[in-house]
């Protein structure tokens, strides 16, 4: 099942589909860049962004920032948010895919 797919039957939340696929993208990065705990990880940060309300748009920056927090490692922790802003800026511009 894709990660578009889980994450609607996952949660009672509404979330914009243009959110859902930046999280898919954000996710990916998230994995790419963690150890073999990143998908556990992953999935305990989510669950807490969406019931923190900010499930939006403007809520992805809270999700980043989440996600960033998880690595000890401060170069690793610029590098996933550096590019996670670039993910987001696709957004702002319409070029997410």
């Amino acid at each position: 099942m894709q990660r578009a797919a889980l994450i609607q039957k996952a949660t009672p939340h509404k979330i914009l589909p243009v959110v859902t696929r930046v999280i898919e993208q954000l996710d990916k990065l998230f994995i790419e860049l963690s150890d073999s705990s990143g998908q556990s990880r992953r999935e305990r940060v989510f669950q807490q962004w969406l019931s923190s309300g900010k499930a939006s748009p403007s809520g992805l920056r809270h999700y980043i920032s989440a996600l960033g927090d998880q690595f000890e490692d401060r170069k690793m922790r610029e590098e996933f948010s550096a590019r996670a802003q670039r993910i987001l800026l696709h957004l702002q511009s319409g070029y997410v895919s």
